[in-house]
């Protein structure tokens, strides 16, 4: 008897257990969706800024923006679940020279609420309660402002001027034909092409196919760009590979530099890092080089004519077997500065090699 009454109490307790795991996974969701239309005219410029979800955009010949909204709200009590959706809201404004349309999670919070909302965000921690997604559709043509936290921007070919600010998330875009500045932070972006324009990256991945004048301020960032025809860089830990380069300027501290071809000139100041140009093409003008504490790797083609300049301190130089050295003098006996004068191939009227190093090593060899 005794053991039967020890079987229920277990088997009860066992059920408690269950309802109760239950009640604490159990969650509360709502789905909303609805449709704004907003009619503009050629000067309007449209800002749109969103915040834990997906902005979508698709272009079309109409003078109107149509926004589809779509939002997702889970959460473990239906209090809570009220509390959110009560904070929600969409501001739209519309006038001759603006659109703009604006995602408000914090509609209601009190000032410590929303202090401890912008700390989560700044410790990178999504509000994986609500989920909000944007598909827009708009003409080509307008200037444009995207902003989105904690989410994703699609979209195709734009021909308008426009400016992307994205935290946490992941770019896809097509032919940016016009004037675009990007401001990335903690993100992923995938681009076709970009004729102008200029790429402020922290602790980002860019991944760019064709860029024409371009101008990036990057840190802790991993790039890759095919090809590029005027490169302008400000860099600090990063990585570059860069399969084709016309003109290059970079600046770079304890950051890695890798291209695969330069056929126009460069113009190069790093420190505490490495630069490899794995194709000096024939048709380069010029390259001019100051690194301190670098590894430099220069690579010819066997037919070239060069002259070149390199004045190096404390600096392991190595040269091609091919090059001729016709002069070796030496600035500073105390620090070891030493100069170094002489040409490859054939003399030509002017240098197109200079290099001034501070350590680190030198090579320069064809093959």
């Amino acid at each position: 008897m005794r053991n039967k009454n020890w079987k229920s109490v277990n088997a009860l307790l066992t059920l408690l257990l269950l309802v109760s795991g239950l009640t604490v996974n159990a969650q509360f969701s709502e789905s909303r969706e609805f449709v704004r239309r907003f009619r503009i005219q050629p000067e309007t410029r449209i800002d749109i800024t969103n915040k834990y979800g997906r902005i979508e955009l698709n272009t079309w010949k109409k003078d109107s923006v149509v926004i589809w909204f779509k939002m997702e709200i889970n959460e473990k009590k239906p209090d809570k679940l009220k509390k959110t959706l009560d904070n929600l809201d969409f501001d739209t404004s519309n006038s001759q020279h603006y659109l703009i349309v604006k995602t408000q999670v914090d509609k209601y919070r009190n000032q410590i609420e929303s202090e401890l909302l912008k700390f989560k965000e700044t410790m990178l921690q999504s509000n994986g309660s609500i989920r909000i997604d944007l598909v827009v559709w708009l003409p080509d043509n307008r200037e444009l402002r995207l902003e989105n936290k904690f989410g994703d921007i699609i979209m195709g070919d734009y021909q308008g001027e426009m400016q992307i600010n994205l935290s946490n998330g992941k770019l896809k875009a097509g032919d940016l034909s016009a004037k675009t500045n990007l401001n990335l932070n903690f993100a992923d972006a995938t681009i076709s092409n970009l004729p102008a324009a200029s790429i402020v990256s922290n602790y980002s991945d860019i991944v760019l196919k064709n860029s024409g004048t371009l101008r990036l301020e990057s840190k802790s960032s991993t790039i890759e760009i095919q090809n590029s025809e005027d490169l302008n860089i400000d860099s600090r830990r990063d990585k570059f590979r860069i399969r084709l380069a016309d003109k290059l300027d970079a600046s770079g501290n304890f950051s890695h530099f890798m291209v695969n071809g330069l056929k126009g000139k460069a113009n190069l100041r790093t420190s505490y890092g490495s630069l490899d140009v794995e194709k000096v093409l024939s048709s380069v003008s010029s390259i001019y080089i100051e690194s301190r504490s670098t590894d430099v790797s220069l690579y010819y083609n066997p037919e070239a004519k060069f002259n070149y300049e390199i004045t190096e301190s404390k600096t392991n130089l190595h040269l091609d077997k091919e090059m001729k050295e016709e002069a070796k003098e030496v600035l500073d006996a105390k620090v070891n500065k030493i100069r170094h004068t002489g040409y490859f191939g054939k003399r030509m009227k002017e240098d197109q090699l200079i290099i001034n190093a501070v350590g680190g090593e030198i090579n320069v060899m064809a093959e």
